[in-house]
């Protein structure tokens, strides 16, 4: 910049705080991406500028923040589905906020159990507004974390069984783990779950890597920071996130993600949600580390498409505070697909039809 001109602003929020990681400008106050290496000639209706002559990198679009719906705006979005909710933990507003945006269904992935079940009754019964809900009921974790309606915590394969007993004569419609369950617990849910015909969506234990994931059972892997890019370190292949970064751009990590398609697990990315821990840390390393890494996960989701394995789009929201507004970061979650790769028609499908797949039996 030119002394005397004008700081450059995010095209989408307006903040002059950028940073410059490789070959891309990203907004350090929203995520964005303001400026790839490429001109994308606007294809998606807002404006991309170059940043270098040549193309160095991967492309990545900048994505739109949406405004608050109107009614109108609701009604000609096309429906979608959230495959990554958190209701019980957003509260009943969420409900309507998922309305307003065009969301007509939802894959809950952890919560009170019961007030689940009223609510999608109470939908189905046209007494209340909100998506069609299919849901897992509290998450089993373990370690030393607090339980809740929203958390039960297991620590030996008997308990594991006996609680997935009793989410599935709950009427629970999968399974959701997360990652401080004890290794061996992990497999009992899955054995059990099994039993009951009845699907399981991991948030990976820490030390199980997604291919062991999967070879056993499980038919979701949720996050692709957290259970994916992680899936080296905890194989021993790496040890710590650049590492992790280097196996699966490897020859490696090629292999892996074939093991994967062929095995059949979807993955559902929730890179919205990463978006959001951007700007978390206090301190600038921590912030630009961050950042690195969503340009990677982008390009990693872009991988694991080309690659074969299914994607589902799911947000993630959960407390209010955290900003994730339901059905708007949706939308959002869609467009990051569209910047990672896949096409419009290949992002709605993993916002609809994949999501509606998976819930099959």
């Amino acid at each position: 910049m030119a002394p005397g001109d004008a700081p450059e602003l995010c095209d989408v929020c307006g903040s002059s705080a950028l940073i410059e990681i490789k070959c891309k400008m990203i907004c350090r106050n929203c995520g964005t991406i303001v400026r790839s290496c490429a001109d994308l000639s606007e294809p998606l209706g807002w404006r991309v500028r170059p940043l270098l002559a040549v193309t160095c990198c991967v492309v990545l679009s900048c994505i739109p923040r949406h405004a608050p719906p109107t009614s109108r705006l609701a009604t000609e979005q096309a429906a979608i589905w959230d495959a990554h909710t958190h209701l019980s933990w957003y509260g009943e507003a969420a409900l309507d906020s998922l309305t307003a945006y065009g969301v007509v269904g939802v894959r809950d992935c952890g919560g009170d159990a019961i007030q689940l079940r009223s609510w999608r009754d109470e939908i189905a019964r046209g007494t209340r507004r909100g998506p069609r809900i299919y849901f897992s009921g509290p998450v089993i974790d373990g370690g030393d974390k607090t339980a809740s309606a929203f958390r039960v915590l297991v620590s030996t394969p008997e308990q594991a069984t006996r609680v997935v007993d009793s989410l599935a004569a709950l009427g629970v419609d999968f399974i959701k783990t997360h990652n401080g369950i004890p290794h061996d617990a992990f497999f009992a849910v899955i054995r059990a779950a099994r039993a009951h015909g009845l699907k399981v969506a991991a948030h990976l234990p820490k030390g199980v890597p997604a291919w062991v994931a999967a070879d056993s059972g499980v038919a979701g892997i949720e996050h692709a920071a957290e259970s994916m890019l992680a899936s080296p370190i905890y194989a021993g292949y790496a040890t710590d996130i650049a590492g992790a970064i280097a196996w699966w751009r490897s020859a490696a990590g090629d292999s892996a993600l074939a093991k994967l398609a062929r095995q059949g697990v979807t993955v559902t990315p929730t890179l919205v949600t990463y978006r959001s821990f951007v700007n978390l840390p206090a301190d600038e390393e921590s912030r630009r580390g961050r950042a690195e890494v969503l340009v990677f996960l982008e390009e990693f989701t872009g991988r694991m498409h080309r690659a074969g394995i299914t994607l589902l789009a799911g947000s993630d929201f959960a407390r209010p505070s955290a900003g994730i507004v339901p059905g708007r970061a949706t939308r959002e979650e869609v467009e990051l697909l569209i910047a990672s790769g896949l096409t419009r028609a290949e992002a709605t499908d993993a916002a609809s039809g994949a999501i509606q797949r998976w819930l099959q039996k």
